[in-house]
């Protein structure tokens, strides 16, 4: 896998820029573009807003030439109409040779897992993640997830909607009743929790806005290096809406002062959500799906390729990905017992018959969220990657079935290039 990359996350006004490099993540690049004004689910964003995403993806390649670029969009692409979506995705794909992944939500909750799950030990936790028109409460202990919550219909731009007062200069609404409507919808948790984390670039926006945070002293993390307490963030909150202007509040943000349009009614959730099950520490935080994604970069995967050809290099990319976490449906085994045959078996297939075992590996394709096409360059000679029958195949259905597509190398054949996927891993 490539060492260095770029990583976006294209949101519902909002593309953060992310590089891989020296097995380090960082943030490099935020840019502003409002997919939300003009949105409809079956005509997708306005195309003054696609030629901007356009214009800024093309920019971002040329910048990073020759670097592996990654896209994972939530939030309001998930909303166009599943031929509207797939249209956008071929559009993008045909203009910048990218592939947009539009991530469900499942996914995305995942990444968010695994960007803060095993980092506090101590005892259970709750991640508290508010989007636009949804919210995710996860309950976790170490790297256990215990249940997951997810709240339809409350989010922030939920709130906006409802109450738009509250972005007046001095909010129009009171937090308070704010916090008594959102608690009235929270569900029960039987689990007594003292800590969250507070998850989507809030560890940033305290700093900025002047909340009491004081030294993380519950763990050690240089992601997470502070906390504040329930009283304090209330405190601070209540003067966010009551005393603080919105233009200060966007005067703290230069580089993407809309942000704080949201921040009041994003407080207002929190605020309620810790209230409701008796959080005693809040921990800021600014990791996201991005931080999941470096920490773990697929869920479930099928490999495909060549196993008579390419054995050894599809065993390289199973191990590699298997020590990240990543759970390999297909190959199941590692171990071949006729390596360099017609059909190689491993063991623990030994009794099955090829098409048994074919259709095994070409059914996981269903339960998986990517396929990796492991397709060497310099098989016969061939520059680009090599893929073969059987593989083409799985290709096939996984295309069919609106599955990731990911090749080791950019392939020779011309049909496959043409299709939607990413070329590098």
């Amino acid at each position: 896998m490539k060492k260095e990359k770029i990583i976006l996350d294209v949101g519902s006004s909002t593309i953060k820029v992310y590089k891989i490099t020296n097995g380090k993540l960082k943030h490099i690049q935020n840019k502003s573009i409002f997919f939300k004004e003009g949105f409809t689910c079956d005509f997708g964003i306005e195309e003054k807003n696609k030629k901007l995403l356009l214009d800024f993806l093309k920019r971002i390649k040329t910048d990073n030439h020759g670097l592996l670029i990654e896209i994972y969009a939530t939030s309001i692409f998930r909303k166009m109409k599943a031929v509207t979506r797939q249209q956008f995705v071929d559009d993008i794909f045909e203009s910048t040779g990218l592939y947009f992944n539009i991530i469900p939500h499942d996914i995305e909750s995942f990444y968010m897992q695994q960007a803060l799950v095993g980092k506090y030990n101590n005892d259970l936790a709750l991640i508290i993640n508010i989007g636009g028109g949804s919210t995710e409460l996860i309950v976790m202990k170490g790297r256990d997830v215990l249940k997951t919550h997810e709240l339809e219909n409350l989010g922030v731009g939920t709130l906006i909607t409802k109450y738009p007062e509250i972005n007046n200069p001095l909010s129009g609404v009171g937090i308070g009743d704010l916090v008594k409507e959102v608690e009235e919808v929270l569900p029960d948790i039987d689990q007594n929790i003292e800590t969250a984390f507070y998850s989507g670039g809030e560890l940033t926006y305290m700093k900025l806005s002047g909340y009491n945070l004081i030294k993380n002293n519950l763990f050690q993390d240089e992601s997470h290096p502070n906390l504040i307490s329930f009283v304090n963030f209330q405190e601070r909150n209540n003067d966010i809406f009551k005393k603080v202007t919105l233009e200060s509040l966007k005067k703290l943000m230069t580089e993407n002062p809309k942000w704080m349009h949201g921040a009041r009614a994003c407080s207002a959730v929190a605020q309620a959500i810790c209230k409701k099950y008796s959080i005693k520490n809040i921990i800021p935080s600014d990791s996201n799906l991005v931080d999941g994604i470096f920490r773990r970069p697929f869920r479930k995967v099928v490999i495909s390729g060549s196993f008579r050809k390419f054995l050894k290099e599809i065993l390289e990319v199973r191990n590699e990905l298997a020590q990240k976490g990543v759970e390999i449906l297909s190959p199941r085994f590692t171990e071949p017992k006729n390596p360099g045959e017609e059909f190689v078996v491993f063991e623990g297939e030994e009794g099955e018959s090829p098409l048994v075992s074919k259709r095994h590996h070409i059914s996981s394709i269903e339960q998986a969220d990517t396929l990796i096409v492991v397709d060497p360059k310099g098989y016969k000679g061939i520059e680009r990657g090599y893929v073969g029958a059987s593989s083409l195949i799985e290709i096939g259905y996984a295309h069919a079935l609106r599955k990731k597509v990911v090749f080791t190398e950019t392939p020779d054949e011309f049909m496959l290039n043409t299709l939607p996927a990413q070329f590098g891993l």
